[in-house]
Parts: C-alpha cells; structure tokens; sequence
C-alpha cells in the first residue's frame, strides 16, 4: 500500500489529556476471499485505496470499492474487488510477480468506461522487469538488472507518479509510467562504512555480501540548511541504510543487523515536528531480522520496540484513521512466522495469529463496510493439484480508554 501524506503530532496541549486515548485493537477476521485457482499461488500483493485512511467523502462507503492487487508466480496479476469479483489484466508474459504496487489511477476518469475503480498497478518479476499497467493495459516496460526486490510509492507531492523500485543486485531507481527520473548502485561507499559490532563490515569477513535491496521508501527530512528535502531511504541486505536525493548518496547509516522493512510515517515524538509544525517532515520505522523496531528521526536512530520475529512487513496507519484527534501513527508490522503486530506509542498494542503462514500481506485504508483492515494471503501449491489462495480480512478495531 502507498503512503499518504501524513497527519501531524497533536499540538492541543493540555487539551489533549481529555481526548480519548489509544490503549489497543481487537483484530477479528470479517471476510475471506477465495480466488480462482487458475491464477496460481499469489506471491504478492497490494491494497488500494491509498488514500489516508477514514478520510472518506461524506455518505455511505457501501457503493464505494476496495481493490486489492494479486500477483502469482505464473505471471498472472489480477484485480479483487470488494464485492469479491475479479479481474484478470492483460497477460504481458511475465515471469513470477515478485512485487506489487497499486496507485491512484493516472488516466483521466472519462477513460475508464467501468463502474468500478481500476488503479494504476505496478508490477515487478523475476526477470527484474518493471511493468505499469494504466486502466488494466501494459502502458511502459523497464529493466533492471536482476529481480525485482522492492516497490514504494513517491511521497513527493510534485511526482505523484513516480515510484522507486529496487533489485537483488543493489539497484536502486526512481521512475514514472514513462521513463526512469535516476538509477545509482547501493555498493557506493560501502568500504567507507564505520565498524558496526556485528555489523556489515564484520559480515564481509564472512562472506556474507548479499547485495539486494531489501525495502525502500520516500521520506521528507531537513537538509544542511533546516530546508525540507525530498531523500529515497534504500536499505541494503548488507547492513546499511543509504539516503539518496535524486539519485546521489548524501547519508549512509550502519546497521548491527540488515534492515527487512522501512515505512514512512511519524511515529515518536520529535525537536523537528515540533520546528515544523503542520509541515509534511516524515520519519520512518525500520525492521529488521532479529525482530528490531528503530524510528529514523532527523538522520539518526531511537529505539521504538521488539517483537518475537524477524520482521517481514511494516505499515503505517495514521492515528486519525481510528480517533478523532492526530498523534503519532499506528503500526503494523508483519513477520516471517503466522503472527502479525500492531504497536502505538513504541507499545505492542494487540497480536494477531492466522491459521496459516503469512505468504503476502498488505493494509486498505478503507474496507466498505469494515473500515481499515489488513489484507493476508494465504497460498497453498500441492504437487498434482490446483493451487489454492485466499485473502483473508482483518478489521482493526480500536480499543479506547476514556
């Protein structure tokens, strides 16, 4: 799911003490979706709409849709409706999709001649192809040099098309439908690195140099001048964060262990927020392997909490979505194991253990009729049989006290 453009730190002062305060989530499955075993297992999948979560137009969300993209490893991708339809896109003969990402759809709404939404996709495979798909149809192919690893969203209000894309040979790019903005090589300056305990240079030592990019996000950070900057974080599974603004490394950040997931948002309290109020300045959470949650605030890491596996996925909700009042963001961190997290305020908040491995998992901003939800996947292949996938959802409902 792409991120919007974040909500602030509350500023009420002593009229924040009133509000109704945050103090959990009862996640309850509300719908399962079985999809059609001619797709194939689902390898990926991402959830539209991106929008800001509860920030829905005034009536009835029960004639709007969610749509959650899926991808296989036979090259399939098609569209799932809410009302549980589905819509198979224009077969480009890809490989296994690796990576999905939907967005709000960049053709005029004269053109599509459906009565249901039909976001623009973007599509990533094995063979470290890039494909964008414009009212269901292939609109650009690009190429990068090995499998395509990651997909996120601009948070760039002046690019709301463009997205970066990263690969298992380190490539990092910014692109849009038609071209690519810049393209850089994650190994820069790796040798420059300060010694981490535990960290890349002593992974080097033994031969442990996967050079993939494992997450990539936009962020909003102050400059050398306090001036708020557009910067690309690319977290490299050999043990680094590197900042790039357009294209450029400017910040390199050792890790003790490689980042698996970094998500923007504003999650802690921050000097900067408080500097730039009502700004569009962002933090991001990163995860990593042994279960680690950090936020970046303003270049430098701060601790924010623990779980008990390594981490696969984190998403960001704003607080909005779920009270009627701002404040740090909502986090959804899924893991490489059945159980998905949600934590508030550097807190595990509520658990949520499926009946199955988690094979893909995604957050929709506004279900119709459920509000926002998380989206697992559920594949099963059997030698000799049909595959068998479903999407299961997952209402976050929230607890308050007060």
């Amino acid at each position: 799911m792409a991120q919007a453009k974040r909500l602030r730190l509350s500023s009420n002062g002593s009229g924040a003490s009133s509000l109704p305060a945050l103090c959990g989530f009862e996640l309850t499955e509300k719908k399962v979706i079985a999809l059609p075993a001619n797709l194939g297992p689902v390898s990926a999948v991402s959830a539209w709409p991106t929008g800001e979560a509860g920030n829905c137009s005034a009536g009835s969300t029960a004639d709007k849709h969610a749509v959650i993209a899926v991808g296989t490893n036979q090259g399939c991708i098609a569209l799932v409706y809410s009302d549980e339809s589905t819509v198979v896109l224009e077969n480009s003969g890809s490989s296994a999709v690796l990576q999905l990402l939907a967005k709000d759809s960049s053709a005029p709404a004269s053109a599509n001649l459906d009565t249901k939404p039909v976001p623009d996709i973007v599509a990533g495979d094995a063979d470290g192809q890039v494909l964008v798909y414009v009212l269901g149809r292939v609109f650009s192919r690009n190429m990068l040099p090995a499998p395509i690893s990651t997909l996120s969203a601009d948070l760039n209000p002046n690019m709301p098309s463009s997205f970066s894309v990263g690969d298992m040979s380190g490539t990092i790019a910014s692109c849009h439908a038609q071209d690519t903005l810049w393209r850089a090589q994650l190994d820069m300056g790796l040798q420059a690195l300060p010694v981490v305990p535990g960290g890349a240079d002593q992974r080097a030592a033994t031969g442990l140099l996967d050079p993939a990019v494992n997450s990539a996000c936009s962020v909003w950070l102050p400059d050398n001048h306090g001036l708020l900057t557009s910067y690309v974080l690319a977290a490299s599974a050999r043990g680094f964060i590197q900042v790039l603004s357009r294209g450029i490394p400017v910040h390199t950040i050792p890790l003790s262990t490689p980042c698996t997931s970094v998500c923007p948002g504003v999650f802690v309290a921050s000097d900067v927020a408080r500097e730039l109020p009502g700004s569009s300045y962002t933090q991001a959470i990163v995860g990593d392997g042994s279960g680690q949650l950090l936020v970046l605030d303003n270049f430098e890491l701060v601790p924010y909490g623990q779980v008990e596996y390594p981490v696969a996925r984190i998403f960001s909700l704003p607080l909005r979505a779920f009270v009627d009042h701002d404040g740090p963001d909502v986090v959804v961190c899924a893991t490489h194991s059945d159980t998905i997290y949600v934590l508030h305020q550097r807190k595990i908040v509520a658990t949520y253990s499926a009946a199955f491995w988690l094979s893909a998992v995604d957050i929709v901003a506004d279900f119709p009729g459920i509000g926002p939800a998380i989206v697992l996947v559920e594949s099963e292949a059997l030698i000799g049989k049909s595959s068998s996938s479903s999407l299961h959802i997952i209402s976050l409902r929230p607890l308050l006290d007060g």
